[in-house]
């Protein structure tokens, strides 16, 4: 194995990941995944610069994706990439479309020393096609084992739909409001996946993305939430046990959808995991029909 910096992985300049945002459009169109996640890391990129934060900044390393290339490949032929992003923990997104065998994309994971396997990375949108060799690539690089393993699948809303998105009428005692930082702690207290992310990656996306949240009228006690993710869709919904079954969550849903297509022009997505009936029914009354199915895998640290 050579050096870090002689290593497989070559990074992608900001104009080719551009360049390859646009192939991503070309061949899949908007409502490929991996054309969302690109597209949402560019628009971050360029919020963070507007506002003057450093790319070393680690209060903002939870919007920091970086993307890589096989350094002796041409990214233009297959698309092969791999993205980078580190919080309490590295995960990993990454794709070909190599026909076959995607050699040129396993000789990127087999080879690069850039990647934790042996600390309990977490690979994210694992194409089904692509997951068996990525889980044996896994442990041969260091993992102790598969830790969690998710078949999730992405909900998808086109724009145009989500533009006439109808949001139910919010009950009387209650208030929407936009999130602020002072909220943050709450969120990130009772968030599931607080393990994978920190508090410091809730008070950006609160800073720098759109979200909203139901609170008492009488009270102002923040109650339900929902997030923008880094998909440009929906994440982290939440309704607090207390006011359960009051509509809240599709309400919120549905005014999270329409909110965000009225400022970008991008499909809506969420992802969920296999057999959540409850939240895709409550997607599929907003309009959103199952997309591309994936696995999440957490490995297991050495």
């Amino acid at each position: 194995m050579g050096t870090q910096k002689e290593d497989i992985l070559r990074q992608l300049s900001d104009a080719e990941v551009d360049e390859l945002l646009q192939l991503y459009l070309k061949r899949y169109g908007p409502l490929h995944f991996h054309y969302l996640l690109i597209y949402n890391q560019r628009k971050w990129d360029q919020q963070l610069s507007r506002a003057g934060i450093s790319l070393e900044d680690a209060a903002y390393i939870s919007m920091r994706k970086r993307f890589y290339t096989h350094r002796n490949g041409d990214f233009r032929r297959y698309g092969t990439y791999v993205s980078l992003h580190h919080d309490l923990v590295q995960s990993i997104s990454f794709y070909s479309w190599q026909a076959e065998k995607p050699t040129e994309l396993y000789e990127c994971l087999e080879q690069t020393q850039r990647i934790e396997w042996h600390r309990g990375a977490l690979l994210t949108n694992v194409d089904l096609g692509f997951c068996a060799r990525v889980k044996e690539i896994a442990v041969e690089r260091g993992a102790a084992g598969i830790l969690n393993a998710r078949q999730c699948y992405g909900m998808i809303l086109p724009h145009a739909q989500a533009l006439k998105a109808r949001v139910p009428d919010l009950p009387s005692d209650f208030e929407l409001r936009t999130l602020c930082e002072e909220d943050a702690p709450l969120v990130h207290s009772v968030w599931p996946n607080s393990g994978e992310g920190s508090l410091d990656y809730i008070r950006a996306l609160i800073k720098f993305n759109k979200s909203l949240g139901a609170c008492r009228s009488d009270t102002g006690e923040l109650v339900a939430w929902i997030f923008q993710n880094d998909f440009s869709g929906l994440g982290l919904l939440q309704v607090l046990p207390k006011v359960e079954r009051r509509g809240l969550g599709g309400l919120l849903a549905a005014a999270m959808s329409k909110t965000i297509a009225k400022c970008e022009e991008v499909t809506l997505t969420a992802w969920i995991v296999s057999h959540n009936w409850r939240s895709e029914a409550l997607l599929r009354r907003i309009g959103y029909e199952k997309g591309e199915v994936n696995e999440w895998i957490k490995l297991a640290p050495a």
